[in-house]
């Protein structure tokens, strides 16, 4: 038997991700990109790995054993990049309606058997010794089973692979035209070429819905283009700073993960509210004093720190906050991937969607996750989204 002909449209963490997994299972694959490898959301990204709160269970479930799939991945890896950090998570809440959900979750974790330990302020101060906690802090929490991801490593060593398996990838190639008739699928691409094969993958992330409408069909996705902090988050970027702290860090009013070089990376999401892609905020704005604010409150040793930058993160997010996997096309050639937890499930994902598109095996950990409930609709046909109360929500 011949090897089936598959194209990946997009190469961000998702689509790389299931290109591989193709390709490493003798398809012969050729993915197609626009611009760059990883210029949309895989690349403006707090990047943690983790399920964290995620619901319901059989989405909670996905994303742990997506956890053990990156760790396996970097374990067996030949090459010397380090796209994975094990540091855990260290969080706690201030007040008592926010220690309550965090309590509320942290008991819900345990009984899923999700690691999560207590720590007193002391301990976190001997691993960390220039972080403030605040006096109206609740019980620490420190979750061991957490990462963090470095996508940019992540995403080369992606590409490496394909190379080893004879993937193809094609930069600066948009695709304008899908169609798909009973023996082929195919694709035209704004250069006047075009391709023909057995199946075509969209894993486009926050584009998932431009390319679906290529085939008359209409996705439910949240607009990415929304000002407003269901489709968007700032991500501020500290230059190097004084600090140890090598683990991801979720406290009231700042989340804060390392960034290399001494760098960090500042989430405050009660600030995306005023997120706006359309108009990213400068570092000496109200947004950037927010952040310096917090992160003098937090840290020690903070007096000199500055941003370098402040960049809009845009969500590729489906209306009800659940994955999207499956074929889409009446004929069963053209294939969706979209997620909003593109980093933690890429490398899982990838390999469970590869397995049904070569084999015609939907694995059961998918059943939840048909795009077809997506299909004909808009985000108004499903409930808004309430107020985020745990950091995975974002």
């Amino acid at each position: 038997m011949s090897a089936k002909k598959i194209a990946v449209i997009g190469a961000g963490v998702l689509g790389l991700s299931v290109a591989r997994s193709l390709a490493q299972q003798g398809a012969k694959v050729t993915v197609f990109e626009r611009s760059h490898v990883g210029t949309g959301t895989s690349s403006t990204t707090f990047a943690w790995i983790n399920s964290n709160g995620k619901t319901p269970e059989s989405y909670h479930h996905l994303n742990a054993l997506a956890i053990d799939e990156h760790i396996r991945l970097h374990q067996e890896r030949t090459t010397e990049g380090q796209w994975l950090k094990a540091t855990g998570t260290y969080e706690w809440a201030a007040g008592a309606p926010e220690q309550k959900r965090l309590q509320d979750r942290v008991s819900r974790l345990s009984e899923l058997n999700y690691p999560v330990q207590n720590l007193s302020a002391d301990e976190l101060k001997r691993k960390v010794p220039e972080i403030r906690v605040g006096s109206h802090a609740g019980d620490i929490w420190y979750f061991p089973g957490e990462c963090l991801l470095v996508p940019s490593v992540f995403m080369a060593w992606l590409v490496s692979e394909l190379h080893v398996y004879n993937a193809e990838l094609k930069t600066q190639s948009e695709v304008t035209e899908l169609t798909e008739e009973k023996n082929r699928a195919e694709i035209s691409l704004a250069n006047g070429e075009r391709w023909q094969g057995d199946s075509i993958v969209i894993a486009t992330g926050r584009w998932s819905a431009e390319l679906a409408s290529l085939l008359g069909q209409q996705l439910a996705m949240i607009d990415p283009n929304q000002p407003n902090k269901i489709a968007c988050g700032f991500l501020g970027y500290t230059r190097p700073v004084l600090t140890q702290l090598q683990a991801n860090l979720i406290t009231p009013g700042l989340n804060v993960r390392p960034e290399g070089g001494g760098r960090l990376l500042l989430q405050c999401p009660d600030l995306d509210s005023f997120a706006n892609p359309a108009n990213p905020a400068p570092v000496d704005s109200y947004i950037g004093e927010e952040m310096h604010k917090r992160l003098r409150k937090l840290f020690n040793n903070m007096e000199g720190a500055q941003l370098e930058r402040i960049a809009v993160g845009q969500r590729s997010r489906p209306a009800d906050g659940l994955p999207g996997l499956g074929y889409i096309s009446a004929k069963r050639r053209i294939y969706l991937m979209v997620t909003h937890s593109g980093m933690t499930l890429g490398p899982l994902i990838g390999r469970l969607c590869a397995e049904e598109i070569l084999h015609d095996k939907r694995s059961s950990l998918l059943s939840d996750f048909s795009p077809e409930r997506l299909l004909g609709k808009t985000a108004k046909d499903f409930p808004a989204f309430s107020t985020l109360h745990f950091p995975a929500a974002q």
